[in-house]
C-alpha cells in the first residue's frame, strides 16, 4: 500500500532553566535549519507567526502567549521579532515525521462520508414524512 510521509510543524524551543520557563515558537517544517543558512530570509517565510509561546515546567506543560515581562527577563526585550530570531538562532528545534497508508486512510474517509449521507438520508425522508403527514391533516 502507498505510504505518505507527513511531518509537524517545527516548535523550536529556548529554555529559560533559571525562571524554570521554556519559551517556543512554531515554524514551517524543515523551515529552521534553511533559516540558520540565510537568516536575512523573511520570518514569514519561516514561522507560522511571531508569537512566541511560554510554559512553567512545573505546569503539565499548558502553554500560552509569553508576557512582555517574561521576555524582559529571559530575552532582555519585549520585541518579538528579536525573539523570534534568537529562538530561531539557538533553539532546539523539535518536530515529528509519521507516514499513513493513503488506501486505508482514503477508504475510512469514504466510509465514513458514505455512513453520514445515509443518516441524512434518513433524516430528510423521515422530515418528508412527518410534513406530509402534518399538510394531509388539514385536508
Amino acid at each position: 500500500m502507498p505510504l505518505v510521509t507527513f511531518k509537524t510543524p517545527e516548535r523550536v524551543c529556548w529554555d529559560d532553566e533559571k525562571a524554570g520557563l521554556s519559551f517556543f515558537i512554531v515554524a514551517q517544517p524543515e523551515s529552521t535549519a534553511k533559516w540558520r543558512e540565510n537568516p536575512s530570509a523573511p520570518l514569514d517565510d519561516v514561522v507560522y507567526s511571531q508569537d512566541v509561546f511560554s510554559f512553567k515546567k512545573d505546569n503539565d506543560g499548558l502553554s500560552r502567549v509569553a508576557s512582555e515581562e517574561e521576555l524582559m527577563q529571559t530575552f532582555k526585550t519585549k520585541d518579538t521579532t528579536a525573539v523570534v530570531r534568537s529562538i530561531l538562532s539557538a533553539g532546539e528545534i523539535k518536530s515529528k515525521e509519521f507516514e499513513l497508508e493513503v488506501e486505508a486512510q482514503t477508504t475510512t474517509a469514504m466510509n465514513a462520508a458514505s455512513h453520514a449521507a445515509n443518516v441524512a438520508s434518513e433524516a430528510a425522508t423521515t422530515a418528508l414524512e412527518g410534513v406530509k403527514g402534518y399538510i394531509s391533516s388539514f385536508w
